[in-house]
């Protein structure tokens, strides 16, 4: 008798059709054996954080899949393997291609929806969660800023790393340079002045979220007791829609700017035991 063949989790790459252009994804199946939990919509990082943490967001969307969840990871216009170059990349349209992603597993009748962000795309996660409405947000290392991740992504700059005579020593004569240019290279990556205004403008303690629960997971570093704190604040200021956060503080501090792949096996592992015991 030939034993039962082992589920695997089913990947697909597709491309959506979208204004301008088209938008390159993955879906990842739910496993068939276990009853369905819900939808995850995957809302990637900023400039090279997207392809250093590519592999960690594919092991956790397995990890998801393997739990019943239907997952998906979608580039954003201008990003990864989607159309578009990075300089013509504006927050509008990543908001446009979440909100068409979202549309997209509510098609599928995949059940309730969860926005899962990391760094720059927690914050993009939480800007466009009143439109999408999903029912849970679960932030990695959310940047709560968009000025602080702008200002984080110019001190990459090789202007400021080895400046040579007359250079820019600093992020505001770099974004001088950026507003008299229209706009600036830091490390491959050009990003032009809309881009930079619309995720300077982008603040979570201004954002009004509609009723969800909030998983916000993050490495404290160096001073957990102020992390703690500032989420604190952050929930006095969500729960007036009704968003319910939920903090958990990881040891360590991860090198987000530094070269070659990133994994953070903790917060994996964190998430996964997290939503393997969340209720659909």
């Amino acid at each position: 008798m030939n034993a039962p063949l082992l589920s695997t989790p089913r990947v697909e790459p597709f491309f959506f059709d979208a204004e301008p252009g088209t938008r390159f994804s993955l879906y990842h199946a739910p496993n068939p054996q276990v009853a369905p939990r819900g939808a995850i919509l995957y809302v990637h990082p900023f400039a090279d954080e997207l392809t250093r943490t590519r592999r960690m967001a594919a092991l956790q969307s397995r990890a998801f899949a393997e739990l019943g969840f239907a997952v998906l990871q979608i580039d954003l216009f201008g990003c990864g393997d989607s159309c578009g170059e990075f300089s013509a990349g504006r927050w509008h349209l990543w908001r446009e291609d979440l909100v068409l992603a979202a549309n997209w597993l509510a098609e599928r009748d995949t059940g309730p929806l969860t926005l899962w962000g990391l760094r720059l795309g927690g914050l993009l996660a939480l800007d466009v969660a009143a439109q999408i409405r999903p029912r849970r947000l679960l932030l990695w290392q959310p940047y709560l800023s968009g000025r602080a991740c702008i200002n984080g992504f110019l001190r990459l700059s090789e202007q400021l790393r080895d400046p040579a005579p007359g250079a820019p020593r600093s992020t505001s004569a770099l974004r001088a340079q950026l507003a008299v240019h229209g706009a600036i290279e830091v490390a491959g990556f050009e990003v032009a002045v809309p881009l930079v205004k619309a995720i300077d403008a982008c603040d979570a303690a201004q954002l009004t979220l509609p009723p969800c629960d909030i998983h916000w997971l993050a490495y404290a570093g160096s001073a957990p007791a102020r992390a703690a704190a500032g989420a604190a604040r952050m929930q006095a200021r969500w729960a007036a829609g009704g968003a319910q956060l939920h903090y958990y503080q990881l040891e360590g501090a991860p090198d987000w700017s530094g070269a070659g792949h990133l994994d953070c096996p903790e917060l994996r592992t964190a998430t996964a035991s997290l939503f393997a015991g969340e209720p659909t």
